[in-house]
């Protein structure tokens, strides 16, 4: 392992070397917040530190989740949202295995994937052989669908629930 940065390497680390070189106090500034986030990572939001010197401010590494600022939708826009999904190709919804191995993904430890993190979406997973990929594609096609026509407000002004 390098412990400094070399010219021969062809990196663009010496510029940042000096940076910190000639501000001290950047460098333990970013050591600090990367050391918080090595160290804490795997706590998941920060709704689950505990003590009085953990940081209230919530980490884009976190996940934050906004608060809700909206009037939610109501049963008349439920039954609404139903009736335009009945009017949708449902063949190719996710099978018990697609749905199994989005679940797989959720990690305990700090909260994230499962279904509801939709990280069988993305690659790494989406690609793997396990997950069936062909039939993955149909199924994220067809609840993409859906979420396109939930996306957006109701008649009211409410906002739907699958919004992103």
């Amino acid at each position: 392992m390098l412990t400094r940065p070399r010219p021969e390497d062809g990196s663009n680390y010496a510029p940042i070397a000096k940076r910190f070189y000639d501000h001290p106090p950047e460098l333990a500034d970013a050591f600090a917040k990367a050391w918080f986030k090595l160290t804490h990572r795997d706590m998941g939001p920060v709704s689950r530190y505990l003590g009085p010197l953990v940081s209230a401010e919530p980490q884009l590494w976190q996940d934050p989740v906004p608060a809700v600022d909206h009037e939610l939708i109501g049963e008349q826009d439920i039954a609404a949202l139903k009736a335009k999904i009945h009017g949708i190709r449902t063949v190719d919804l996710p099978t018990g295995r697609n749905c199994w191995a989005s679940a797989a993904t959720f990690r305990g430890s700090d909260k994230r994937g499962g279904a509801n993190g939709a990280r069988i979406r993305l690659a790494p997973q989406k690609d793997w052989e396990v997950n069936q990929p062909a039939e993955l594609a149909k199924a994220l096609n067809t609840l993409e669908a859906i979420q396109r026509i939930s996306t957006g407000r109701s008649p009211a002004g409410r906002r739907f629930p699958l919004q992103t």
